[in-house]
């Protein structure tokens, strides 16, 4: 992370699979919309299998965030269509 870092509020809705990106020049900004959310939302982040993810993180820019965080941004409303989303996208290591 660098002082140059955009912030990104991601705030994934697991069961409708979509995600929701704020974007912040400000830590102090960023950390107070998080706070907030989670406020907001509170009732559904609890449990096993909770209907609302909330991620606060830095970086270059979306596109890293993307590539670090691919989970947020597959468009998959079950766990098993999500992890084979996931599995589909890796790249095949060779064998030997």
């Amino acid at each position: 992370m660098t002082r140059n870092d955009t912030w990104f509020l991601l705030v994934q809705y697991r069961h409708k699979g979509t995600t929701q990106v704020y974007e912040y020049d400000d830590p102090g900004l960023a950390a107070d919309a998080y706070s907030e959310t989670e406020k907001k939302f509170r009732r559904d982040l609890g449990g096993s299998d909770p209907e609302v993810d909330v991620l606060l993180v830095g970086a270059e820019s979306l596109n890293v965030v993307k590539e670090r965080y691919p989970s947020y941004f597959i468009k998959a409303k079950s766990r098993s269509d999500k992890l084979n989303r996931l599995l589909a996208a890796l790249p095949v290591a060779p064998v030997g």
